[in-house]
């Protein structure tokens, strides 16, 4: 098979080749490389040496990649720099809506602004155990975290935790009691929150409450008031993820109700 068969193949294989040899590469040798190239290859063009300007375009292409397999220094004030595991004041702004996994237990992810009353940067995943105040995504709130380096299975061949959460920009985790959490303002959550606050009333008024706490995981991941039996019934069968958001779920309600 020629290459214009797979034009795309060479582009792709210079990135993945720049992405595998980032942990070696330096951010300001992959810039070098990736504007050397460029010049170059238009050069080249301009003189119609339309083969070396080819080569040099993939250099610049595995440039690219190597600049998007390296990973970026943090900030010299960011949480992740503090000396870990510590207990500290935090304060800082919901990223996003609370995660509820049961009534006395969610998960917060919060964009730092200052910690012991410093400014930092970052953001943090905290587990929060007991009932908590309301809270809703871009609310300000201080409160009083036992931070840790972000942290996972140490199996060889598992899941990597905590690579998934430094893919998501956390590399601090924490954990609190509810009753140290002090909301600072009180926002109008966004409109996505306000519809599924809305929805997971109007299924509550409608249905009994296993009936409307199975729709609710169904359609809106929401498995807080979820009966334990019923939890633990889902686990053991091994059909868990069907608790989860999906357009299958959606498709399915949406079969029932107008077939």
């Amino acid at each position: 098979m020629s290459r214009l068969a797979i034009p795309a193949a060479p582009v792709a294989i210079a990135f993945a080749s720049g992405i595998a040899l980032a942990p070696w590469a330096r951010a300001d040798v992959a810039w070098t490389t990736w504007l050397a190239s460029l010049a170059s290859a238009g050069a080249l063009l301009l003189a119609g040496r339309t083969s070396w300007a080819a080569a040099l375009l993939l250099a610049g292409v595995g440039a690219i990649g190597a600049l998007r397999g390296i990973e970026p220094p943090l900030p010299p004030d960011h949480v992740a720099r503090l000396e870990l595991p510590r207990i500290a004041r935090v304060d800082g702004r919901l990223a996003a809506e609370p995660v509820r996994w049961t009534p006395d237990r969610l998960r917060l992810l919060i964009d730092v602004e200052g910690v012991d009353g410093l400014p930092r940067s970052g953001r943090i995943q905290a587990t929060v155990y007991g009932v908590p105040p309301p809270l809703a995504e871009g609310q300000r709130l201080a409160a009083e975290l036992r931070l840790y380096p972000a942290t996972g299975l140490r199996n060889p061949g598992t899941f990597d935790y905590a690579e998934h959460l430094k893919r998501e920009g956390i590399r601090v985790t924490a954990t609190a009691r509810a009753d140290r959490l002090t909301p600072l303002d009180d926002p109008v959550p966004p409109w996505p929150a306000r519809i599924k606050h809305e929805s997971l009333a109007a299924i509550s008024r409608a249905l009994p409450p296993t009936s409307g706490a199975l729709l609710a995981g169904l359609l809106l991941g929401e498995r807080t008031d979820l009966p334990h039996e019923l939890d633990e019934g889902f686990r053991l069968a091994g059909v868990y993820h069907v608790l989860a958001v999906s357009g299958f779920n959606v498709a399915l309600l949406a079969a029932a109700v107008f077939a």
